[in-house]
């Protein structure tokens, strides 16, 4: 006697829209497009506007599967006088989708009570459910035949960790893994790819299932050449930003890749990237950019406010490509009571035009403070190199003649030259106000007598912050440090000594107030500098948030003269459209003033 086989088979095409199914067991069984529905249904009762609406009650189960049960089904579509020969048609509709939405879940055999119920509003159906035992998933099946075979991608599937043997079955977590597999071949250029097993089998007596997923690949496409539609940039030159050689494997993560770079390039305000799979030549598939660019002149303006230097205006102006090879070139004008300047940067593109450049650059600056004076002019070069690890070097060389006066006595001028090393990194959730990130800098330089210098020096500079969550705020920790081998700090222009005090240093003492002194009690700045601060800010109400720091540090000649001064006070912070703003209310114990209130704005890192 034949005896039919114990498993629903649901067989899948490679169009979705397509689902065939053989149901082998007793009762009516749902096709996949209701398990579906019943997964993806997200209609849930609104609220009418007008009056009552009917409502849905469920009692028993878990959460989960009450919650899977009220998302497929939708009774705010039907009115409160619904005719009494539609109950009975409604509650098997109601019904069917319960089931469905359970089976979709892994709930083969449960069993269900429904009710229809009406008062003098409207009216409501009540489901009592019992889920019963789940069908576990007992055999997991995935086959990869053809080119990518023994492909990285497709190994990642045979492994992957969303079902085990053992797991509830859950629907949507086969339909995942099904689209999963359609999905990196598409990816990495399996474009003939046949899924052609495509099975979840379930056996309702024995409460198990099985997944078979079989694939046969066919050959990996290639990348073919890049076409880079644009007028403003030699073709070549952007070649250079292409991650991929021509004839690599294809892969859709190198047209990301791709598209990012020329993102990133600032050149360019609108940027297409797709691949021309119709035009392919044999295997190799061709890569057009289309690329649309920026305005060639950009002008910038913007104003700001401190305690440490006073209200100040920045104008600045941007040539954003001044040839075919990439070139451009910036002018900076700031101004303010404490420090003005003017600076002018030749950026050129090297041989990783993103990530590699040369920087030539020029610069005036004066600065009158309560401590010092300087008139300062520079002119030199930079070689900036973004390295993969996220790190960013700085090899510098720089020309800067120095007229200076840090007290009465102690005035003069200096002629150096500098070559200089500087390594940074900064990482960020959020780049103004992050809850996660830090930003490390330090930077090696010094001059010697003997090459156009007017002293000879070495110096070490280090700087650090850290932002981290804790709780409902945020704890800030910032570090800077310096050490300068020089005979005298007299031989250092002032530019050059450390000085403390001020809004991004010990609070609660005026800018550069903190540091060695000469007889007449003027701070004339030092060769070390250790300073430090903790803070925690909490926030209050909206973009407001409070906060309580301390801080500490201090500027010397010699180690052994090392003793930290502090300040300590609470703040107001906004979270403003243009950035963070600050308010502090500070004090310290060894400051000439009771208090001192601190006015900042800018990013956290």
């Amino acid at each position: 006697m034949h005896r039919p086989h114990p498993y629903n088979r649901y067989h899948h095409s490679m169009n979705p829209a397509r689902i065939h199914g053989v149901h082998r067991t007793r009762g009516p069984g749902p096709g996949l497009a209701m398990l579906l529905l019943a997964l993806l249904a997200l209609a849930a009762p609104a609220s009418a506007e007008n009056g009552p609406t009917p409502g849905l009650a469920i009692e028993g189960g878990t959460e989960a599967q009450r919650g899977n049960i009220r998302n497929s089904i939708n009774l705010a579509r039907h009115p409160c006088d619904l005719p009494g020969f539609r109950e009975r048609r409604l509650l098997r509709d109601t019904e069917e989708r319960a089931r469905n939405a359970l089976r979709a879940i892994g709930f083969y055999d449960p069993e269900l009570e429904l009710a229809f119920e009406r008062d003098d509003a409207c009216w409501q159906i009540r489901i009592t459910v019992e889920p019963g035992p789940p069908t576990t998933v007992e055999h997991i099946d995935i086959q990869i035949t053809g080119a990518g075979a023994d492909d990285l991608g497709f190994e990642a599937v045979r492994s992957q960790t969303d079902i085990r043997p053992g797991d509830t079955l859950r629907h949507d977590h086969y339909e995942a893994l099904r689209n999963r597999m359609t999905r990196i071949a598409a990816d990495r250029g399996y474009f003939d790819a046949d899924l052609h097993t495509r099975r979840l089998e379930v056996d309702r007596e024995g409460r198990t299932a099985a997944i078979r997923l079989h694939m046969e690949t066919g050959d990996r496409y290639r990348m073919g050449r890049v076409h880079i539609e644009q007028d403003i940039l030699a073709d070549d030159f952007l070649q250079r930003m292409v991650p991929f050689e021509e004839g690599d494997p294809y892969s859709s993560a190198q047209i990301i890749a791709l598209q990012r770079n020329l993102n990133d390039s600032g050149y360019f305000g609108a940027v297409r990237v797709r691949p021309q799979r119709d035009a392919a030549d044999g295997l190799e598939v061709p890569i057009l950019a289309e690329l649309e660019p920026r305005k060639r002149h950009s002008y910038e303006a913007g104003i700001g406010y401190s305690t440490d230097i006073g209200p100040r205006i920045r104008l600045r102006y941007e040539h954003r490509y001044a040839n075919t090879r990439g070139h451009r070139y910036q002018a900076e004008i700031e101004a303010s009571p404490v420090r003005s300047g003017i600076g002018y940067n030749y950026e050129i593109p090297l041989r990783d035009p993103l990530r590699e450049r040369l920087n030539l650059f020029t610069t005036y600056r004066t600065e009158k403070t309560d401590t010092q004076e300087s008139d300062r002019f520079q002119i030199g070069a930079n070689r900036i190199l973004q390295r993969r690890s996220g790190w960013q070097t700085t090899e510098g060389l720089r020309y800067e003649y120095e007229d200076y006066v840090a007290s009465e006595d102690d005035r003069g001028r200096s002629q150096l030259l500098i070559p200089s090393y500087r390594i940074s990194r900064m990482d960020a959730d959020d780049p103004m106000t992050p809850r996660r990130g830090y930003r490390f800098e330090a930077t090696a330089q010094g001059a010697r007598e003997e090459i156009l210098s007017s002293t000879s020096f070495a110096q070490i500079l280090a700087s650090g912050k850290i932002v981290r969550g804790l709780g409902k705020g945020r704890v800030l920790a910032r570090a800077d440090a310096g050490f300068t081998d020089v005979d005298a700090v007299q031989d250092l222009p002032s530019s050059l000594r450390f000085y403390a005090g001020g809004d991004a240093s010990i609070r609660g003492y005026g800018y550069q107030r903190v540091g060695p002194r000469n007889a007449d009690g003027d701070v004339i700045g030092g060769r070390h500098k250790v300073v430090g601060s903790v803070e925690y800010d909490y926030p209050v109400a909206g973009n407001w948030s409070a906060a309580m720091f301390v801080d500490a540090g201090n500027v010397v000649d010699e180690w052994d003269e090392f003793d930290p001064v502090y300040g300590v006070g609470v703040g107001v912070r906004w979270r403003s459209p243009v950035g963070p703003i600050r308010v502090d209310l500070a004090h310290g114990p060894d400051s000439d003033d009771d208090f001192r209130i601190h006015f900042s704005m800018g990013p956290d890192l």
